[in-house]
Order: C-alpha cells, then sequence, then structure tokens
C-alpha cells in the first residue's frame, strides 16, 4: 500500500483526534505542567503506531 505525505498526514490527525478523546484524568494530574506531559506521552504514543519509512521526505523545507 503506498501512501502520500497527505493521506498519512491525515491518518496521524485521525489518529491524534481520537487520542484527544476526554478520559478521566487522574487526582494527582491536577498540575498544567504535568497534564501537558502526560498529554504529550500519550500523543507520542499514538503516533508511534504508525511506520513512517525513512525515504519519506518533510512536508515543508526549514530556510534561515
Amino acid at each position: 500500500m503506498k501512501l502520500s505525505r497527505r493521506s498519512m498526514l491525515a491518518l496521524a490527525g485521525a489518529g491524534a483526534a481520537l487520542a484527544q478523546t476526554p478520559a478521566a484524568p487522574p487526582a494527582a494530574a491536577t498540575d498544567p505542567l504535568e497534564k501537558a506531559r502526560e498529554e504529550n506521552r500519550h500523543s507520542a504514543e499514538s503516533l508511534a503506531k504508525f511506520e513512517i519509512p525513512m525515504s519519506t521526505e518533510p512536508a515543508f523545507i526549514f530556510k534561515a
């Protein structure tokens, strides 16, 4: 199955949207910094499920 960059982005976006469903937060995660770290960890785990080959080009180019 061959995927374009746009379709990979759509799949990643769908996964991220599903990952953002509200869950019951633990009582100890009331600190905003701790909450942000937990959300980042959860997002990273969701994105790690997708295998993207190293030959995939970035969607944009940084220029100095």
